[in-house]
């Protein structure tokens, strides 16, 4: 599982656009990024949360419904 930090920037007449900041597998560290960029941001139009990511499942040949 891994936690990804986003930054959201906010416009008018169109939509908001996301960027991955930063990413770590610990839930604690990604929570103390996130009070860090909240911290500094210094811009109104700037957002950051965190998405917590779980990579999708992959089938294997043994799996696979014939």
């Amino acid at each position: 599982m891994m936690y990804l930090i986003l930054r959201e920037t906010h416009y008018e007449g169109i939509d908001n656009s996301y960027d991955i900041e930063d990413f770590t597998k610990d839930h604690a560290k990604a929570v103390e990024k996130l009070q860090g960029y909240v911290l500094i941001n210094d811009r109104k139009d700037r957002s950051y949360s965190i998405l917590k990511y779980d990579s999708p499942l992959l089938l294997t040949k043994e799996m696979e419904v014939a």
